[in-house]
């Protein structure tokens, strides 16, 4: 017998195909309270399960036929994959014997089954466990295998209500946005983004507070060996482990910010309420094409049949892919409308977009454009009923919405602002925002893989007065390579060219890759902190 789990969008129309009214009742209140709820199909649903806390099986129900105890199996066998604790369930003449089977052991003065995971606690810190993920392969660029793990899981990511941000640049921070707006309507928001600037814990964080060290701890004593098993990448581990988490907190939504192209990243694996583009660059070309359009036709592997795909980009060749695919899939495409009225305020940017005056605690003029991403995807949720919000919400969510490492002032004396363009579209859209300011001094450095040569050209029309450092990462480019062809400075140690750059009298600017940045922001901070102490 055949099963799949229902999607969240799923289980309530399957539950309304009940005849029984009896049961009917029985489910809606199951699916009513919240519970962990799996659904099991043929053509239409013949089992479910709910399971309250991870804890226990509140509810069972499986449809009559002669294959009642196998699906009953194979259901509570799901339920104990999905589970970190222990699991019971009351004392029921019914499927005792199914339990029994399984391991459940009596508990006769409670009046209940209980099953214990055998669980080695080969891990006993968190350090075990960061370098244990960080020691298997980065990432693999395909799905197949991860897609067959997920779904030999029973496939837990469906019963999220979940968004995917696609794009080159600008996707955590429009994830950012469409959180900060969530929150302040009440929702409890999920977000995984990456790279991160502090901890990897960073990477999956709950109305925006990453996971604790010891509950990854517990997932990776509760599945390092299926891990193993299954030959996963360090990015496959860290989207199963932020599905597990977001499920275990019930959350309300969930957003998802695609690693590496769309089509065949490991986030592909969820089942979008709504997915979008922020725009196409000619990024990771090695991957993903040397073209526009190529690049574009990857990144919109995302798209899901009947689901809408939201963009802002505007370049035509990369619009026709979207709407080919778009069509393919039968799914709407929404296009960011044009942003009005862009006023800079030195600290802060105000834009007029469709009915709203907008106002961003930054004064980078490319978060115009991904805050207004964010308003489509928003006002399309909640046309469709998928959310609610009111305008207050929605206008104090994006005010009050900041994202580290994106055009951030670090310091007010010398004014110092880190900015993360780690590639070309991100180092020009860096130049729109920096070109107003007088007497500026740069520190670079970047990846491998990125056009520096063409970056560089970018910040020399800012000023002379740069200086090329290196970085601890085993992707970043060298100084020799970065200065090439440029009458820039070369400081081999970064902390040697920010201790410098604190006796500047003008503007400095730290850009280039998000990793350079993950090791200088701590380091300024901390400066400005022991300055303050003396």
């Amino acid at each position: 017998m055949k099963l799949r789990i229902l999607r969240g969008h799923e289980i309530k129309e399957a539950i309304k195909r009940i005849d029984d009214q009896i049961v009917l009742d029985l489910l809606m209140d199951s699916y009513q309270k919240n519970l962990f709820f799996i659904g099991a199909f043929e053509d239409d649903m013949i089992g479910a399960i709910g399971i309250s806390h991870f804890q226990e099986i509140a509810y069972l129900w499986v449809e009559k036929n002669d294959h009642q105890k196998e699906i009953a199996s194979k259901l509570i066998r799901m339920s104990l994959t999905l589970t970190q604790d222990d699991l019971y369930v009351s004392f029921s003449t019914q499927w005792d014997d199914v339990y029994e089977d399984l391991g459940f052991q009596k508990q006769i003065d409670l009046k209940r089954w209980i099953y214990h995971h055998s669980v080695h606690k080969r891990f006993t810190s968190y350090g075990q466990v960061h370098d244990f993920i960080a020691s298997q392969k980065q990432r693999v660029y395909a799905l197949d295998n991860f897609k067959r793990f997920m779904k030999d899981m029973g496939n837990p990511q469906t019963l999220l209500k979940s968004i995917h941000i696609g794009g080159t640049n600008g996707k955590g921070s429009t994830t950012n946005y469409i959180r900060s707006v969530l929150q302040k309507a009440g929702y409890k928001v999920a977000t995984f983004t990456s790279p991160v600037l502090v901890t990897r814990l960073e990477i999956m964080r709950i109305n925006n507070q990453h996971i604790q060290e010891d509950e990854m701890m517990i997932y990776a004593n509760r599945y390092m060996d299926l891990w193993l098993q299954y030959e996963l990448s360090m990015f496959e581990i860290e989207v199963f482990i932020a599905i597990m988490f977001f499920i275990r907190h019930r959350v309300d939504f969930s957003i998802f910010e695609v690693g590496l192209g769309g089509e065949l990243d490991a986030t592909n694996i969820i089942y979008p309420m709504i997915c979008a583009n922020t725009n196409i660059g000619l990024d990771h070309i090695e991957y993903l094409g040397d073209t526009y359009e190529k690049i574009a036709r990857t990144k919109a592997g995302i798209v899901k049949e009947g689901i809408p795909y939201v963009t802002g980009e505007k370049k035509q060749d990369c619009l026709d892919v979207f709407k080919e695919i778009c069509q393919l899939h039968h799914s709407p495409l929404i296009q960011v409308q044009d942003i009005q009225n862009i006023q800079d305020h030195e600290e802060y940017l105000t834009y007029d977009y469709r009915q709203y005056h907008i106002t961003l605690q930054t004064s980078a003029i490319y978060q115009c454009q991904n805050s207004a991403l964010a308003i489509e995807i928003l006002l399309y949720l909640k046309e469709y009923g998928y959310l609610a919000f009111d305008d207050k919400q929605l206008l104090d969510g994006l005010k009050e919405a900041v994202w580290a490492g994106r055009f951030e002032i670090v310091s007010h004396h010398p004014l110092m602002i880190i900015d993360g363009a780690h590639n070309l579209e991100g180092m020009e859209a860096f130049y729109q925002s920096a070109c107003k300011y007088k007497n500026i001094k740069i520190i670079f450095s970047a990846l491998k893989d990125k056009d520096t040569h063409a970056m560089m050209e970018c910040l020399l029309k800012l000023t002379n007065d740069i200086t090329v450092c290196e970085f601890d990462f085993y992707r970043a480019q060298t100084v020799e390579k970065l200065a090439e062809d440029f009458p820039v400075k070369i400081q081999k140690d970064w902390h040697q060219a920010i201790d410098e750059a604190f006796l500047h009298q003008g503007v400095v600017f730290i850009t280039g890759s998000l990793y350079f940045l993950a090791q200088v922001r701590p380091y300024i901070l901390q400066h400005q902190k022991n300055t303050r102490k003396s």
